[in-house]
């Protein structure tokens, strides 16, 4: 570990030096895509981005008359997601090299229109030990370690709520030893994708928490192989203040005398609710992953696991919860749920490919038990994305595609079942009846032409 430190300390003051030594010039390319979707729904589902970023299908939901109101089928054609990049390479000062990469697309809308937003932003800089040693420092917005291998699949969300998806700012730190063998480790910071909480989703958790997130990990290549294993840590603060409620009986004056007012027998109180002051408490949330990938001739198959604790900011279907509050100190204590998430998928062939992936996820419930009140969990915050209620899921995506040069025509068919919980959550956040299976299938058309 002093030995990595001190690699990256000298690096970086080689890099300071190079700034008086001779420049190479950079070298710009274009790259993007320009994409097209049509999709079919057998029931109304949460999903973002007019329903192409799908997660998981809606819960039952009884009319009346009986019938499900959700068991709505659905289609639509989407000109949305084409992608514009810039990378830059070839810049060197000295014995550094920079590069980097500015990458925005169609996605978010301002109404019916789609309007470009930035995924990507961020500077590298390499230094070149040997043939077999380097480092590469990357700086800026790309995507998390636990993000960015994904599976075979041709929908937009690449596989979510199974595999972990976020982009964040960010300085991580990649050190190659022997080329087969590299340590990986650096800081994020969630804003694109955030944490929830008491004020829903928000920044504040992790910024007044004044701890970044932390990422350390391992990668191994042999011949056709690769394998990675890491550790995300995040440490949010969800409350900031607390609150002080005081009681007051309501009363009418009569004649000068006051009168409790009373409706059928019972008192009637005003509630007062004022700001008392900062509180203290954090949340500490671990997720370590594996990933496995084989790699042959046309074929390939991938393969990743996430224990996740409070993973909402991964666009994983996690949270967390109270476990006590001290009321003389203002010290509140969480506890994370944890939720694993799992894919396997596969891809064969080149002009004509066959791919798809299974994914499984499950609530496991929080590592500790959460504050009751009267029975009922005290507070507990669950990811949005989807039916706060999901005790597990699977997904199945068998595609087709063909490859014609740089354009390419799919066609994929996604079904995903959810088991929704039923009643109220016990101490560890999980339903003690976990409800029945609903389906939804999807098909997906997509043509895309790469430049």
């Amino acid at each position: 570990m002093k030995k990595g430190i001190i690699i990256v300390l000298a690096a970086l003051l080689t890099g300071s030096a190079a700034f008086a030594q001779e420049e190479t010039p950079a070298k710009f390319s274009l790259y993007g895509f320009i994409r097209n979707y049509a999709v079919f729904d057998s029931r109304v589902s949460k999903a973002g981005t007019q329903d192409l970023y799908f997660y998981m299908p809606e819960n039952v939901s009884l009319a009346d008359d009986g019938t499900d109101v959700n068991a709505t089928p659905s289609f639509r054609m989407l000109s949305l997601t084409t992608r514009l990049g810039l990378k830059v390479a070839g810049y060197k000062i000295g014995s550094m090299k920079i590069g980097g990469a500015v990458e925005a697309d169609f996605y978010c809308m301002s109404g019916s229109v789609a309007v470009l937003r930035m995924r990507q932003a961020y500077v590298g800089l390499g230094w070149d030990f040997s043939e077999k040693s380097n480092l590469l420092l990357n700086i800026g917005q790309t995507w998390h370690p636990l993000a960015a291998d994904m599976p075979h699949i041709t929908n937009l969300e690449t596989g979510a709520p199974f595999n972990p998806f976020n982009r964040s700012p960010q300085v991580m730190a990649y050190y190659t030893i022997n080329k087969n063998l590299t340590l990986t480790g650096g800081i994020l910071f969630p804003m694109q994708y955030l944490p929830t909480g008491p004020e829903g989703k928000s920044i504040n958790y992790n910024k007044y928490a004044l701890i970044p997130e932390a990422y350390l990990g391992l990668t191994v290549k042999a011949g056709g192989f690769l394998g990675k294993v890491g550790v995300d840590v995040l440490t949010i603060k969800p409350y900031k203040t607390y609150s002080i409620t005081t009681k007051v009986p309501v009363e009418v004056e009569v004649d000068g005398v006051k009168y409790p007012v009373t409706v059928n027998g019972k008192a009637q109180y005003e509630t007062t609710t004022k700001i008392g002051g900062n509180v203290n408490g954090l949340l500490t949330a671990i997720n370590p992953f594996i990933y496995l990938q084989f790699t042959k001739g046309k074929f390939q198959v991938k393969a990743k696991s996430v224990l996740a604790q409070s993973g909402e900011h991964m666009n994983l279907l996690s949270g967390y919860g109270v476990a006590s509050y001290d009321e003389d100190s203002h010290s509140y204590t969480y506890t994370p749920m944890q939720d694993w998430a799992s894919f396997v998928s596969f891809s064969y062939g080149k002009k004509f490919q066959v791919l798809g992936m299974l994914g499984y996820m499950k609530q496991l419930g929080t590592t500790k038990d959460l504050l009751m009140n009267d029975g009922k969990v005290s507070a507990i915050w669950m990811n949005t994305v989807a039916d706060a209620s999901i005790h597990q899921a699977f997904r199945a995506t068998p595609t087709i595609a063909w490859n014609i040069g740089k354009l390419t025509f799919s066609l994929e068919y996604n079904l995903t079942a959810a088991q929704f919980g039923k009643g109220a959550r016990n101490a560890r956040g999980l339903y003690d009846d976990p409800g029945s299976w609903v389906l939804n299938h999807r098909v997906i058309w997509m043509t895309k032409f790469n430049f």
